[in-house]
């Protein structure tokens, strides 16, 4: 009757979270498309020779940037309860060349995570 619960924990303060199924899921199907990016499409085509961006990502996993973006912040900063690795992905945010005001995410999966 009750949902499966996993458990991340942050990775600088130690706060414990506890995840739901439905949390789970798009937290893994968001990290299988960061990785489908990096060893199917990256550098395929001149539109993929381009770090993995936000709004690439919403578009790639067809759900609202609010979703992936905290998707994104929970794989970035948090690991499985109880486990000594590091995140699978990290991002930073970079100054366009236009417009200084705007600063994109450049996500970046971890080499020890690509499959």
């Amino acid at each position: 009757m009750f949902a499966d619960i996993e458990k991340r924990i942050w990775i600088r303060s130690g706060i414990v979270e506890e995840l739901d199924m439905k949390q789970s899921r798009l937290i893994e199907y968001v990290l299988e498309k960061i990785r489908h990016y990096y060893n199917e499409l990256y550098g395929t085509r001149r539109c993929y020779s381009y770090p993995l961006t936000l709004s690439r990502l919403r578009k790639l996993c067809n759900r609202s940037s609010y979703s992936i973006m905290g998707a994104v912040r929970i794989l970035a900063n948090t690991v499985p309860y109880g486990s000594k690795e590091e995140p699978p992905i990290h991002y930073d945010r970079v100054k366009s060349g236009r417009n200084n005001s705007h600063r994109p995410y450049r996500i970046w999966l971890r080499r020890e995570h690509r499959q």
